[in-house]
């Protein structure tokens, strides 16, 4: 049995038009397993409904809670309005009663915030992961109104995690060995549609696996059941050479490896979650970005090993970055302070996107966030700490160019009047990062990819 594991999320999950092309998307494939992200700006909504609950803003975030069941019941009115079947009462009627019933388990969830006075991280996946869980079942019940065989399972069946709220690792074995009864479903005619994004911990709670999880979650499974392909469909038409949003001259790529669109992700590219590829390059499975309103359209292909080795194979940006400098009080030997300094990002859990090191002095580029001021703190027991805020990060990937001065003249022919205050290159892994002022990093996106492409 050659299974298609497709992941539908952003746009395509928007409305009642764009669910009907999904499931016509689906409809083609004689084996697909599909995992869908929730509807478009819902997952926020819920993570800010948590944030005012929290604040004692309890009145707010009813709103917001009232809000999501009132757009969903409205999608699920104009798509069976707009395809007739005998069946449409019953299933209206379940997916009001399903809806219904995920808005009370919200509500609920809410009060239990507002109490707490505090938005805990496990509060905050159970909060956000009811976004998945009603899309998919809703999504499910619609196409039996086109007559197709969808079912609905629940993620928390499938996908098993350790108890790390907001970030959770997935239990590759569990996983495993739960992912068997999808090709059961598929055996007896019956089309399984999952939520993406989060999972269950072995104490039973909810956990999420990140930002975009729905990739990742559609990538365990598709290793798990040793998946023909992964598609991933979106709304744009596979991977570009930059941002089309801010570089409208981008262009897609027709074939990259694992490992450059795994750099793309971390470094900013928006079309994948960083984990995504890992299940997939492990089993050798090719994955395919493609866009939902272009399906004809060949997309990326994303593969262990592509032929494609221009000079320079894409740029990413991150906005929102920090560069941290920590100094040693005294002269020391430098792995004694490297150490130190890494053994203080392990405690914190921060992952860091660029560093450049001395004996006695580390730079470290990373996300602007909350969590900084609690290493600021850290490090000052290690040396003097230097802390410079609104900062973005320019990343080449891809560098096949064997020098990296032969890349830099290049970049610097385009950004002489550029403040850079951090440049790094790893050939092995073919990266070049700039670290610049945020206020001008789209612009010299633009000027770079003007000049590499």
């Amino acid at each position: 049995m050659d299974i298609n594991v497709l992941k539908f999320g952003g746009t395509s999950m928007a409305d009642h038009e764009t669910w009907k092309q999904v499931l016509k998307i689906i409809a083609q494939y004689e084996y697909p397993v599909v995992v869908v992200s929730a509807t478009a700006r819902t997952t926020r909504k819920l993570v800010e409904a948590g944030n005012l609950a929290a604040n004692g803003k309890l009145g707010e975030a009813k709103v917001i809670a009232a809000e999501i069941k009132d757009r969903h019941e409205q999608i699920v009115q104009d798509f069976l309005s707009n395809n007739p079947h005998a069946k449409n009462k019953l299933i209206r009627e379940s997916c009001l009663k399903n809806l219904h019933a995920k808005i009370g388990k919200l509500n609920k969830l809410l009060d239990y915030t507002a109490r707490q006075e505090t938005l805990s991280p496990q509060m905050n996946d159970a909060i956000s992961a009811i976004g998945e869980q009603i899309s998919s079942y809703l999504l499910a019940q619609c196409g039996l109104a086109l007559n197709m065989m969808t079912q609905h399972i629940e993620a928390r069946k499938i996908i098993k995690t350790d108890n790390e709220y907001g970030q959770a690792n997935p239990n590759f074995f569990k996983i495993t060995q739960h992912s068997g009864s999808l090709e059961t479903v598929l055996e007896n005619g019956f089309t399984p549609i999952i939520g993406g994004f989060y999972g269950e911990a072995p104490d039973k709670t909810v956990t999420t696996l990140g930002f975009e999880g729905s990739d990742y979650s559609a990538s365990l499974i598709g290793g798990a059941i040793n998946a023909k392909t992964i598609e991933i469909w979106t709304d744009v038409s596979g991977i570009y050479t930059g941002d089309p949003r801010f570089i409208p001259e981008a262009k897609p790529l027709a074939e990259l490896s694992y490992i450059d669109a795994t750099e793309m992700a971390y470094f900013g590219a928006k079309v994948l979650h960083p984990s995504t590829l890992k299940p997939a390059q492990e089993k050798n499975i090719p994955v395919f970005v493609k866009n939902i309103f272009e399906p004809d359209e060949p997309g990326t292909k994303i593969i262990r090993a592509s032929e494609y080795e221009p000079d320079v194979l894409a740029i990413s940006f991150k906005r929102g970055m920090a560069t941290l400098t920590v100094s040693a009080y005294e002269t020391v030997m430098g792995y004694s302070f490297l150490t130190k300094v890494f053994t203080v990002l392990e405690k914190h859990r921060l992952a860091v996107d660029a560093v450049n090191t001395t004996e006695a002095s580390v730079t470290i580029t990373l996300e602007n966030t909350n969590a900084l001021k609690d290493l600021s703190k850290a490090f000052i027991e290690i040396g003097n700490v230097s802390l410079e805020q609104e900062k973005g990060l320019l990343t080449l990937i891809g560098c096949s160019i064997n020098s990296p001065k032969k890349l830099t003249s290049k970049i610097f022919d385009v950004l002489d009047t550029t403040s850079i205050d951090q440049i790094s290159f790893s050939k092995e892994k073919r990266i070049l990062n700039l670290v610049l002022p945020e206020d001008e990093l789209i612009k010299a996106a633009q000027r770079v990819h003007k000049k590499l492409f």
